[in-house]
């Protein structure tokens, strides 16, 4: 009964329904990419920043501490929504000491060579309805759920 509930069978967009599982999936991403769709660059101007001095680099590049990433971790909200993986936060907290290993293997590595596992930045989109009955694409509110360990490394660097 919760799947039916919460499935999608058909969607308006732009006041056209679709209403096959193709159609409907190629509707809501020819949707969404509109959206972020930039008709001109905008970057950032950062010429005339005042430089960081050597002790603040330092600072910056030097390896995560195991210290950085758990602090980072109890200050996450473990409650929250499942991750693509099924696990939450809370799950990832409560058996630290087990996973705490490869945690830190995989911030090592991600300093050495700048790089991650491609599927850590796996990210699924899901849409929450705003009101009941709701059949246009913008009834919806689309929600991000982002893996916990890929959050975790978001949050260490903006740390």
């Amino acid at each position: 009964m919760h799947r039916k509930f919460n499935s999608l069978s058909s969607i308006e967009v732009d006041g056209v329904g679709f209403d096959t599982l193709p159609a409907v999936k190629f509707a809501i991403f020819g949707f969404y990419k509109s959206l972020f769709i930039e008709s001109e660059l905008r970057r950032p101007f950062v010429d005339g920043q005042p430089l960081l001095q050597s002790i603040e680099k330092e600072s910056i590049e030097k390896p995560f501490s195991e210290d950085e990433v758990s602090k980072t971790l109890l200050d996450c909200c473990g409650d929250k929504s499942p991750d693509p993986d099924g696990l939450t936060m809370a799950f990832l907290k409560s058996n630290w000491d087990t996973l705490s290993g490869d945690v830190k293997g995989m911030f090592a590595e991600f300093f050495s060579s700048g790089k991650f596992v491609a599927s850590l930045n796996t990210t699924f989109i899901g849409l929450i309805p705003k009101k009941v009955g709701a059949t246009n694409i913008k009834d919806f509110r689309p929600i991000s759920l982002v893996g916990c360990i890929y959050k975790l490394l978001s949050k260490v660097l903006a740390r």
